[in-house]
């Protein structure tokens, strides 16, 4: 992949469209509980990081397969992603601090997580790659 196309792959990941779901996750949490006061940072500074440079591996890896990267490669891109992203969550306590769901109920975040993010790269990032034609 050219310099370009990895600069592109890296905006199209970390674009706000992208980041659109976990605001809104975040904002949600906030009206549920506005005393909580949980730290935006990590969605502003890390997050963009991470998920541009997800877009930049699965290009990578697409690029290798027989399609090319059709939707169900970014579905199950974006599942993973959300699994690993639940998964972190989870273990660090988030459900307990922004929804109040603590033991078992914290565990519902993870079908959540992973459909939300399914969607995020199965259609948004899927059509950001095709509209510049990074595929």
């Amino acid at each position: 992949m050219s310099a370009n196309k990895t600069l592109l792959a890296f905006i199209s990941g970390s674009s706000f469209p992208v980041l659109l779901t976990p605001y809104f996750v975040l904002g949600t949490s906030i009206l549920l509980r506005p005393g909580q006061g949980f730290s935006p940072q990590f969605l502003l500074w890390v997050l963009p990081s991470i998920l541009g440079l997800w877009n930049i591996a699965l290009l990578r890896f697409a690029s290798r397969l027989p399609g090319k990267g059709n939707a169900l490669t970014y579905w199950l891109a974006g599942i993973t992603l959300g699994l690993l992203l639940t998964t972190l969550g989870v273990n660090t306590g988030a459900p307990g601090k922004l929804y109040n769901l603590h033991g078992n109920m914290a565990f519902i975040m993870m079908p959540i997580g992973m459909f939300a993010y399914g969607f995020i790269w199965g259609v948004i990032v899927h059509w950001i790659n095709r509209v510049l034609g990074l595929r």
